[in-house]
């Protein structure tokens, strides 16, 4: 997920946008755009603007990689100045139906969230008997939809669907691991606008499946954890990286 200038806009996967885009009726929002700054606390502050011109002007100055490059973000309304630590903010929501995805590296295609529900129904954890296997082989160039579960500082969870054209087996490791290694990574929110996560508060990350290749250093066991005190894990085939 690199950085690139937000006027720079293309359409959602077609697979993802189907299967998990919500109607804009549904999310028919008052203002044109709301700025949600989530801290490790599990705070949550809101921000608005009506100018369409003036959201415009944000969203041609956010790059996605360099939202956490300051030492601070600043809101300024008409009557206050609002300052967060940028490295005590674990992530930036961006709510408006005027901003679409942003690139991603060729071979994702689509990020997307999805609510806790969605994330154990579609990766089949809520049915073991159907998860897929991480060392099933895969194509190089073929299409592969696989689900995210991210974990941030203060305990912040985050679920993602993503879709993906899979790399040459000996890029594919190296791929995952440039992607979380960025500063920031971008994903759609099924509201409309994107979201964006501050990795230095990143504690880990889990692919389900993972991929079907597996790290020389990686200590080979099963999750047993629950996924998040619902569902037993045992001997799900997953790839986590701390």
């Amino acid at each position: 997920m690199q950085g690139e200038n937000l006027g720079e806009l293309r359409e959602p996967s077609v697979a993802l946008r189907c299967e998990w885009t919500l109607s804009t009726e549904r999310h028919r929002k008052t203002h044109n755009m709301e700025i949600r700054i989530h801290t490790p606390s599990g705070s949550v502050e809101t921000f608005v603007q009506d100018n369409p011109a003036l959201v415009a002007a944000i969203l041609k100055g956010i790059q996605s990689t360099k939202v956490f490059a300051s030492n601070i973000i600043t809101i300024a309304g008409d009557y206050s100045l609002t300052t967060f630590i940028a490295s005590r903010v674990n992530r930036v929501d961006l709510i408006t139906n005027d901003l679409a995805l942003g690139k991603y590296p060729t071979d994702i295609l689509d990020v997307i969230e999805l609510s806790g529900d969605e994330f154990r129904e579609r990766s089949h954890l809520n049915d073991p008997a159907r998860l897929e296997r991480r060392r099933l082989p895969k194509k190089a160039g073929e299409l592969a939809v696989f689900f995210v579960e991210v974990e941030m500082t203060g305990g912040n969870v985050i679920f993602l669907a993503a879709e993906t054209a899979v790399g040459l087996k000996v890029e594919r490791l190296h791929r995952l691991r440039m992607l979380f290694s960025a500063p920031a990574v971008h994903f759609r929110l099924r509201q409309g606008g994107l979201a964006f996560l501050n990795l230095k508060n990143l504690v880990q990350v889990t692919f389900l499946p993972g991929p079907d290749v597996t790290p020389s250093d990686a200590w080979p066991a099963h999750h047993l954890s629950g996924q998040r005190g619902s569902v037993s894990r045992a001997d799900v085939p997953t790839l986590t990286i701390r």
